[in-house]
């Protein structure tokens, strides 16, 4: 019986871990996915389906505005203290004598809930989530194994005559009543501020059918912005889907209004696998789409005013919005949609995303400023002063 329970305790506990680990991995998908808007899409967003990204997206993501992925962390560490605590050792957990059993009811509880989850990523949400799946098989797995030597109706037995006696001490009744109290104000604090819930996004501002009063006359031919013969180049990588892009090119077009020898290189890196090799799953579904439009006004001349319409319009880059966007600023049509989809232009797209590559850009926006690389968005102050310093 000792060997049994020896056995059990070891696998219960490598179960725990990797619990604890894939809820870890977890917690960086869901901070990323919600406000890490320049980050790569996650390993396990693959296709439409198969995307941790999105699932982590949905408000299924979260219970009383904390992640699921935190709960779960929250669930292993106790897993991990219930079984590696050595209770016999203190008298105040006396009565704490069959901590299996409490791993064997928690589990019941963990693997009722995964029924639910898969469920509702399935029916619901009709997103698979890899890792969330793996951590149901896991919950599964707890379950099974806490029956390794004995039976279900002694392990929940155990846990109730257990539970009983622990609180027939006023010491615990107490230690009880304060950490539920303690639950509670951080659960209101919590749900008041909101910090693991990421903010809504304004809605998509409509394009009126009719040329609108403010016009765009940036007017610079090509990918580049600034001095022909300037003494600095900023290589600029960036995906018209990441809100911190929408700043850069803000920050570019000021940068190059305001100080003399310098000029901007303009290149494309979606955070999409539909036209990126190097990023896995479609974090960004129309970035790529609205690269080949930009590049497509190019040819008329007018890729930094279509960039900037296309940035300032992100929430809805559907063909038919950017279509609708290339009228206000008197493109033609027609070529625009056949440029868009000439081979030509892909394999310039491809040429940026090796120029990516070869940088070790993984994210945007990132720039090269001479021979430094710098990833993430920066201040337009100090971004001015790195420029203004190196003239």
């Amino acid at each position: 019986m000792k060997t049994s329970s020896k056995i059990s305790g070891i696998i219960l506990t490598t179960i725990a871990l990797i619990g604890l680990v894939i809820s870890v991995e977890l917690c960086v998908v869901y901070f990323n996915a919600n406000f890490n808007a320049g980050s790569n899409p996650s390993f396990c967003s693959i296709n439409e389906v198969i995307d941790c990204d999105a699932v982590s997206e949905t408000p299924f993501s979260r219970f009383l505005a904390i992640p699921l992925s935190l709960w779960g962390f929250g669930f292993y560490a106790l897993l991990l203290f219930i079984l590696l605590f050595p209770f016999k050792k203190f008298e105040l957990f006396g009565e704490f004598k069959h901590p299996k059993s409490y791993v064997f009811t928690l589990a019941t509880f963990s693997v009722i809930i995964s029924v639910i989850m898969a469920y509702i990523s399935s029916f619901v949400i009709q997103k698979i989530c890899i890792l969330c799946h793996i951590l149901y098989l896991v919950n599964f797995l707890l379950f099974l194994s806490c029956l390794i030597g004995d039976s279900i109706i002694d392990l929940y037995k155990n846990a109730f005559i257990d539970m009983k006696n622990i609180f027939s001490d006023k010491r615990w009744v107490v230690i009880a009543a304060v950490c539920a109290l303690s639950g509670i104000i951080t659960l209101v604090f919590i749900n008041i501020y909101r910090p693991f819930t990421p903010l809504a996004p304004p809605p998509p501002v409509p394009v009126p059918d009719n040329k609108p009063e403010h016009q765009y006359t940036i007017g610079e031919i090509g990918n580049t912005l600034g001095s022909k013969d300037a003494k600095i180049v900023i290589r600029e990588f960036t995906d018209y889907e990441c809100p911190f892009c929408s700043l850069s090119n803000n920050m570019m077009l000021k940068l190059t209004s305001e100080i003399e020898g310098i000029r901007v290189e303009h290149h494309d890196f979606p955070l999409s696998s539909e036209c990126n090799s190097i990023v896995r799953g479609s974090k960004h579904k129309n970035s790529c789409l609205a690269a080949y439009y930009a590049r497509a006004a190019r040819k008329q001349g007018k890729f930094w005013d279509m960039t900037t319409l296309l940035f300032e319009n992100q929430l809805d880059l559907s063909e038919k919005n950017i279509l609708k966007l290339a009228k206000t600023i008197d493109l033609d049509i027609e070529k625009l949609k056949k440029d868009a989809h000439d081979p030509e232009l892909q394999k310039e797209l491809e040429n940026d995303i090796k120029k990516a590559k070869i940088f070790g850009i993984t994210g945007t926006p990132s720039y090269i400023i001479g021979i430094k690389k710098y990833e993430g968005m920066m201040p337009y102050s100090k971004f001015k002063k790195k420029i203004t310093e190196s003239l």
